[in-house]
């Protein structure tokens, strides 16, 4: 068995995980003494809370509002997707 970390020839890609563990390791290290007498899960869940929707940035939106709400890119919902599916039941491919 060979144990595998990070994404195989992606410097980058290991570098984005390793400040993304590094700041969960923070977090967690400031909220050690309040946290006192809880279980890991609560103590991990407790610190993704707080980087997920607490850190506030200088124009007062949160990580999660950054990611999902401020694009201004907008799209519209089409009535049928532009895709084929494959009906199990025939076997044939249907589509637009």
């Amino acid at each position: 068995v060979e144990h595998v970390t990070g994404i195989p020839h992606n410097p980058t890609g290991q570098a984005i995980i390793e400040r993304a563990h590094g700041t969960l390791k923070n977090m967690l290290l400031k909220q050690e003494g309040a946290m006192e007498g809880k279980s890991a899960s609560e103590k991990l869940a407790k610190a993704m809370y707080v980087l997920n929707f607490l850190n506030q940035w200088s124009d007062n939106s949160s990580p999660i509002q950054k990611h999902f709400g401020s694009s201004t890119v907008h799209y519209t919902i089409r009535g049928q997707a532009p895709v084929m599916i494959k009906n199990l039941e025939t076997g044939n491919w249907e589509g637009p």
